[in-house]
């Protein structure tokens, strides 16, 4: 894309932001050169913040409804860290992220991580072959806890799940090839860990005021902040940030959960006594029932897209219909259990499928952190190192800057 359009795309034009409130608005800058704002607390914002701190710098973290809140894509009770991917990058960064959850444990005292472990079962054979090609990969990553199962092996381990037309399952036994994390309670510990190393936090809705293609500062409303840095880690906020540039970049889907009702007395679908699953080509994969919310199910994909501000967060009669048969047939002992709970986040695509952490093009102080592609959420506390490195010129991985940079192809 030419160095004229992206500024089009990324100057105010596109925004609608008003010049002329800015200037009434009462102003609060520093001169502080390592004062950076944070805009939004979800695993990429909230971690970029925290490393940020870690480094030295003044970070204030804005988020609109608070970390961990039910509309972000980083609010759910659980998400699964693995290291399942054909790019070596993408492996090195869950063991980072694993490493750094792990850390944030120990320094909080709040338990994050559950080693669930992870069954990735399939109906086709061939890919046997494509399991035993993974568990290769992963142990020239250290990883050692991976298995290839056969049918027999499924249902002697675990009798509660219908293994009938399973052909072959890769089973990671946790680590940071399979473990569950507790989403929403580690976003909120990590943004109390950033508050306690002197790192501010504000609940307030940030939108960029940009004069000629650079970000001059951010109204919240009632004032107006301005930094020597700025981050934009909005999630499917993004495009509604910048929509001239991001707009046709990014895409943000509905994704439905379901908690279905376990059988009382039945500790059977209760961690640890079940892994996280998924079943290849079924549209669904799920968790054990974890702090007794139920045993969780989740529908994928589903290509309607979704408006993080509007959209209720209802689920149709239709999907409960679709997870009544799937449950019914491969977890029977779940036959008739009511839907407990239920949940509707959103997944934002880049059109790659790869993480963005590059400089808003003509604002070199301005940096884009985002586009999970549903798998953000495990890559959190990498991807947060990363950026924060980057915004603060240290040494970086810099395989990450080429896998993650905003690329000029739209959807």
């Amino acid at each position: 894309m030419k160095r004229r359009k992206f500024l089009q795309l990324s100057g105010m034009g596109a925004l609608g932001v008003s010049l002329t409130s800015f200037s009434q608005k009462k102003i609060v800058e520093t001169t502080n050169s390592t004062e950076i704002i944070v805009v939004g607390a979800g695993t990429f914002g909230v971690w970029t913040a925290y490393h940020l701190n870690q480094m030295g710098a003044k970070v204030t973290l804005l988020d609109a409804y608070g970390p961990g809140n039910s509309r972000a894509s980083s609010g759910g009770e659980t998400r699964l860290i693995q290291a399942d991917n054909d790019n070596d990058t993408y492996i090195e960064s869950a063991l980072r992220s694993y490493q750094l959850w792990k850390n944030i444990e120990e320094i909080s005292g709040e338990q994050i991580v559950l080693s669930t472990g992870r069954l990735a079962m399939s109906s086709n054979i061939a890919h046997e072959h494509q399991a035993l090609k993974r568990q290769k990969q992963l142990e020239r990553q250290g990883i050692n806890n991976t298995e290839v199962l056969s049918q027999d092996e499924i249902r002697y381990r675990w009798p509660q799940i219908n293994s009938e037309g399973i052909a072959t399952a890769m089973y990671n036994g946790g680590g940071a090839s399979g473990s569950t994390f507790l989403a929403r309670k580690g976003i909120q510990t990590v943004a109390k860990e950033f508050e306690k190393n002197g790192g501010k936090l504000k609940i307030a809705k940030g939108i960029p005021v940009i004069k000629n293609g650079r970000v001059q500062g951010i109204d919240i409303g009632n004032e107006v902040l301005k930094s020597q840095h700025y981050v934009f880690a909005c999630g499917s906020w993004l495009s509604k940030v910048f929509p001239g540039l991001l707009l046709p970049k990014l895409k943000v889907e509905r994704r439905d959960v379901l908690f279905v009702g376990t059988p009382a007395g039945n500790s059977q679908f209760t961690y640890p006594n079940i892994p996280e699953w998924s079943v290849y080509g079924s549209g669904f994969y799920g968790f054990p029932n974890i702090k007794e919310r139920g045993f969780k199910v989740a529908i994928y994909p589903d290509h309607n897209t979704f408006d993080p501000d509007t959209d209720e967060r209802l689920i149709n009669h239709y999907q409960v219909k679709r997870t009544h048969d799937f449950v019914k047939h491969r977890f029977p002992a779940l036959k008739d259990q009511p839907i407990v709970e239920s949940r509707v986040c959103q997944v934002t695509y880049s059109t790659d499928g790869n993480f963005i952490i590059d400089k808003l093009p003509a604002s070199e102080n301005t940096w884009i952190v985002g586009a999970g592609s549903g798998h953000g959420f495990k890559h959190g506390p990498a991807m947060g190192e990363h950026a924060a490195k980057r915004i603060l010129r240290k040494q970086i991985n810099t395989k990450y800057t080429n896998l993650f940079k905003l690329k000029e192809k739209n959807f």
